[in-house]
């Protein structure tokens, strides 16, 4: 790749995530000493955050790949202080089969669901997370 070369904007944040997961876990150079200065609890922290980008693409990989995503009510919702390009990370109680389960995950700030609003998960096969996939349609 030359010099000038110009990049799309899905290589621009390919390459940006890729970056991000490396410091997070702690690999290379920067990594390390993201981890050195801020400390093991603040880039837990950020590491926790980026998992909930990751979340999102798994959610739609999973739909794409035939998953289908139940509806399940909201039964509260509590920020947790962090935010991801302005979008809040939360932990939202859901109750799914008669059994309530918190999912940490990213909302759009635009589409914050509340107590009583039913919201679309979905099931990992592989890790049996549940993945957050936005508001239901209201009716």
């Amino acid at each position: 790749m030359g010099l000038f070369t110009r990049k799309s904007m899905q290589e621009r944040q390919q390459e940006a995530e890729k970056s991000l997961d490396d410091i997070v876990e702690g690999r290379g150079l920067m990594g390390k000493m993201t981890k050195a200065f801020l400390g093991t609890e603040l880039t837990d922290q950020i590491k926790e955050a980026s998992s909930g980008i990751h979340a999102a693409e798994r959610y739609q990989a999973l739909v794409a790949a035939g998953a289908v995503p139940q509806t399940v009510p909201v039964i509260s919702l509590y920020d947790s202080g962090m935010t991801v390009n302005g979008n809040p990370n939360v932990v939202m109680m859901i109750e799914i089969d008669g059994v309530q389960t918190a999912i940490n995950t990213l909302v759009s700030r635009i589409e914050i669901p509340r107590a009583g609003e039913e919201v679309f998960v979905v099931r990992d096969p592989q890790t049996q997370e549940l993945l957050y996939g936005g508001l239901a349609p209201r009716e």
